[in-house]
């Protein structure tokens, strides 16, 4: 799957939330909810099996940190763009 593929299909999700837009930055893309520029979350390739990792904005440590019961959460794109929809935390801010 090509990065513009990945930003489709992030772009054509039906959030509940309102339309995100992606970007990629750095190492990653970067989700930000379309209507207030909030940052959402960021989806950082692992390099195996096309495994995403998914990682949301601390405002306690001002800095991308890893999702999860467990810590790190890593996913096929497909399934990670569910679990952002659904988890609150992504949405806090917005």
């Amino acid at each position: 799957m090509t990065d513009d593929d990945i930003i489709q299909l992030i772009e054509n999700f039906a959030f509940d939330a309102g339309p995100v837009v992606a970007e990629r930055r750095n190492r990653g893309f970067t989700l930000i909810h379309a209507e207030t520029g909030v940052p959402i979350a960021r989806l950082r390739p692992l390099g195996r099996n096309d495994l995403y990792e998914i990682l949301y904005w601390s405002l306690w440590k001002e800095r991308w940190a890893p999702f999860g019961p467990f810590g790190r959460t890593a996913l096929p794109v497909e399934q990670a763009v569910r679990v952002i929809a659904e988890a609150s935390i992504f949405w806090a801010v917005v």
